[in-house]
């Protein structure tokens, strides 16, 4: 049996699901950087690899240069992350998150790689 933890991801995949987690956190906000932020960083707009603004998708690869992602650690990888983005907080979707948000990331995560999804072969 594969251990999940251990199970990789690709680039595009991290960023969606970082993109799915502020998505979700942010579902209420009100606040025109934060919406900005979020809009920007959509990957489902293209039907390419990559955001809406293009900058975003980029800078992303940049900062994740040649990691090595897992489910494992893609969680650290991703609070990494977002404290690199300028435009608008938002490091607080990641703050001071409890054991059960932590096993709904992972949760989220393999849910995520198990089902065919845009990026899957993306490198």
């Amino acid at each position: 049996m594969i251990d999940k933890c251990t199970e990789k991801m690709n680039r595009f995949e991290l960023f969606t699901l970082i993109y799915f987690w502020l998505d979700a956190y942010y579902e209420d906000a009100t606040d025109d950087r934060l919406i900005t932020q979020i809009s920007d960083m959509n990957p489902f707009i293209w039907e390419d690899i990559g955001s809406a603004d293009p900058v975003a998708y980029i800078d992303f690869c940049e900062f994740i240069g040649d990691k090595e992602i897992t489910v494992d650690n893609s969680l650290e990888i991703a609070k990494e992350y977002v404290k690199t983005i300028d435009y608008a907080d938002v490091t607080p979707a990641f703050d001071d998150l409890t054991d059960e948000d932590i096993e709904r990331w992972k949760d989220g995560c393999e849910e995520y790689l198990s089902s065919d999804h845009k990026g899957a072969d993306a490198y």
